[in-house]
């Protein structure tokens, strides 16, 4: 009686499990022929290998190929089952290359290690970092790599990791320029320190060395014509001071441009250059009655200074034309002279640097045009913040 049972419970169960293998197999069909499966993983001799189906990729791509930052979903040993065209154009590899490999294939040897730590955390949740790829050119390309876990729906289960990599070189470069620009600003910072004190020992040390002097003598003094005539001298060696003193608190800060606002400062200081210097100074200003920040202001005041002290030291110009106008969105300084002028590429004593550093601190430029014996151009552009 026992025997007998037993046999057709074993047929039931068989037939059971073939039948749960067949629904198995139908939905595996299902999906893949729906685009529900976009690669399969086969387990072979020479280890695990992704094989992409035609036409699975059609549901990612509508989504994931107009995203600006590179996708990849991952398997749990790193293949990279599935990426968008932005991640191939990153690493500059072409798509079929890239599905299918290793993503650490793009990672140079010394980032390796930081890579695959991130990868490991992004298997339990988000990690997220900054890093290196190696493009398939070799060169780097710095990234910010998000990783995730990725789970099939309704299951707790980890199957691989999905990873956004956004390309950083444009903001890396931009840092880098910020950097430079801020290390070239403490230098000048440095040697306008260095000119003030060269300039207060010269002149100011000097000329308070010769009053001290002069005093004691007058102390000694035999008669009172020699001490009158004495007083005379330092009068006038005073008067001196007084006025190189001005001068030099005049190029630490305009207190013009606080008072009087940059159109009045702009002209004052033209007219002292053409009484110091016996050039002729044209000032044209237009616009700059108010909406000017402070900073805006010196900035294009020492672009001023220092064109026009171009001028003295190398133009032998007979007139300048100066030209200060706020446009829409900008404010153009234009400084042309009638000297001898110079060969295109030949700017490098013209002190540019300075100005081009102060200009592009406010997102601004210098340009210069110039032709032996046609006198030359200085032109900074300067945007207004918020305008």
């Amino acid at each position: 009686m026992t025997k007998k049972r037993k046999a057709p419970r074993r047929r039931v169960a068989g037939v059971r499990e073939l039948r749960n293998r067949l629904q198995a197999a139908e939905d595996a069909v299902r999906a893949i022929t729906t685009g529900e499966v976009d690669a399969v993983v086969v387990a072979g001799v020479g280890g695990e290998q992704v094989i992409t189906l035609a036409g699975a990729e059609l549901a990612y791509r509508i989504l994931f190929d107009q995203m600006n930052e590179g996708a990849v979903t991952l398997t749990r040993d790193g293949l990279i089952a599935y990426c968008n065209r932005r991640f191939a154009d990153i690493v500059r590899t072409p798509l079929a290359r890239v599905i299918g490999a290793p993503l650490r294939r793009f990672v140079p040897p010394a980032e390796q290690a930081a890579f695959e730590a991130l990868r490991q955390r992004g298997n339990t949740g988000n990690a997220r970092g900054d890093m290196r790829l190696r493009a398939g050119d070799g060169s780097p390309v710095p990234v910010a790599v998000s990783f995730a876990p990725l789970h099939p729906e309704g299951s707790a289960e980890v199957i691989g990791v999905v990873g956004v990599i956004r390309d950083i070189t444009e903001r890396a470069q931009q840092e880098d320029l910020r950097n430079r620009l801020i290390e070239q600003v403490m230098t000048a910072q440095e040697e306008e320190r260095r000119r003030i004190a060269r300039e207060l020992h010269d002149e100011t040390g000097q000329s308070l060395t010769a009053l001290l002097v002069g005093l004691r003598t007058i102390e000694g003094s035999q008669t009172t014509a020699q001490a009158v005539e004495l007083a005379q001298r330092l009068r006038e060696t005073t008067a001196q001071t007084l006025i190189d003193v001005g001068r030099l608190w005049r190029g630490l800060h305009p207190g013009v441009l606080d008072d009087l606002g940059l159109a009045a400062a702009v002209t004052r200081h033209a007219e002292e250059f053409a009484q110091a210097h016996g050039v002729a100074v044209n000032v044209q200003t237009e616009g700059l009655d108010d909406g000017l920040s402070p900073l805006l202001q010196a900035t294009l005041y020492r672009v001023l200074q220092e064109a026009l002290t171009n001028v003295a030291r190398h133009a032998g110009a007979r007139s300048v034309n100066v030209r200060l106008v706020r446009g829409a969105g900008a404010v153009e300084l234009r400084v042309q002279d009638d000297g001898a002028g110079f060969k295109p590429g030949n700017s490098g004593r013209l002190g540019l640097r300075g100005m081009r550093e102060r200009a592009a601190l406010l997102g601004g430029s210098v340009e210069v045009g110039s032709e032996p014996g046609a006198g030359t151009t200085i032109t900074a552009h300067i945007p207004v913040r918020g305008a």
